[in-house]
């Protein structure tokens, strides 16, 4: 694929992922996968988890190459029987010793940053680009500061650490990247993400006030007009339940689009600079349709509703290059187990970019 653009220089060029993906040809995996992964009680759920991150990786493109995806489905399944072991462990104490509960939540939660590291080396060993994998250098101790330590003093501080957190847990993934022996350099400050929670803050007030205000006037418009009270009743749970999952999606979009555009934006890759445009507005339009889309075909639009917001995203992130894309070289790195990979996934552990 050609450069975008004309750049600002002679040797600076911008390209731009590509996502070609469909959702017709994504609904046949996926089906696939459904299928498999419940006659084969979830055995089948390690190939479905590879078959998929192929897919996508395979129709993402940067300069007419795509990505790879080089796990092995073997080493997912083994991390999937661990996560199932824990959890068959959690279940037995709750049913049979309920007192040890206590115990396994906070053997989880001790385990939890050991699980992300690996999660963070795995998927970045297993992807590739030009036959040049990725790595991740961070280190496991730092992990256990920002995931451990720091976030036991949440409560302490009111929540006012947690913005620091938030930054030191971008900090902690792009500033350790690297793509074949090049490593990635992050440059962001605190102040930004305090700046995003605190619109996070305001946005709730207004949203809940907004709410409550709608409410009390469709209250006032149903009780004037005599309907009946169960009928009144629902409305009104109707509306307060729509109004807090717009909300929530509102809020969820606005920390994923300021946090991801910020930590793109002040990340370089050698002689490569990023840059993340993305709208808050139209992923809560995508989020929203997605939603309602996904349950009117009772689950059978989750491909449509994954390609239409990985499309998106994929083509609001450029590279700006100075030079060319063939000055990487490869570096073997060490191969990674897949339990942090599935624990994150199974636990829905945020790690990414």
């Amino acid at each position: 694929m050609e450069p975008l653009s004309e750049t600002t220089s002679i040797s600076e060029q911008t390209y731009r992922l590509e996502f070609t993906g469909s959702a017709s040809e994504y609904f046949r995996i996926w089906i696939i996968n459904v299928f498999l992964t419940v006659v084969t009680l979830g055995i089948y759920n390690a190939w479905a988890k590879v078959r998929t991150r192929r897919y996508f990786y395979a129709h993402t493109t940067l300069d007419g190459h795509a990505f790879d995806y080089l796990a092995n489905p073997v080493a997912i399944l083994k991390g999937n029987l661990i996560v199932a072991a824990g959890l068959i462990l959690f279940v037995v104490s709750q049913q049979f010793v309920p007192e040890l509960n206590g115990v396994v939540v906070l053997g989880f939660y001790a385990v939890m940053p050991y699980l992300i590291y690996k999660s963070l080396r795995f998927r970045a060993h297993n992807s590739a680009y030009r036959n040049i994998r990725m790595h991740f250098h961070g280190l496991v101790r730092e992990s256990y500061r920002i995931y451990f330590w720091w976030s036991l003093l949440i409560p302490f501080t009111l929540g006012l650490i947690f913005p620091y957190i938030v930054y030191r847990k971008k900090k902690y993934v792009f500033d350790h990247i690297a793509y074949g022996t090049t490593r990635s350099r992050f440059n962001g400050t605190p102040g930004a993400f305090y700046y995003i929670y605190l619109a996070v803050f305001g946005l709730s007030i207004l949203g809940i006030a907004i709410t409550v205000a709608l409410s009390g006037m469709l209250s006032s418009i149903l009780g004037e007009s005599g309907p009946e009270t169960p009928t009144v009743i629902m409305t009104l749970v109707a509306l307060v339940y729509l109004g807090i999952i717009f909300i929530a999606a509102l809020i969820q979009q606005y920390i994923y689009t300021q946090s991801s555009n910020y930590g793109w934006n002040h990340s370089t890759l050698g002689h490569v600079r990023f840059h993340s445009s993305l709208k808050t507005w139209p992923l809560v339009g995508i989020r929203m349709t997605n939603l309602l889309a996904i349950i009117c075909s009772l689950g059978l639009l989750i491909p449509w509703a994954r390609i239409r917001r990985t499309r998106y995203i994929l083509d609001h992130l450029h590279l700006i290059v100075t030079g060319d894309l063939d000055h990487f070289t490869a570096d073997q790195g060490t191969d990674d187990h897949a339990l942090g990979d599935v624990s994150a996934d199974f636990f829905d552990i945020e790690v990414g970019l």
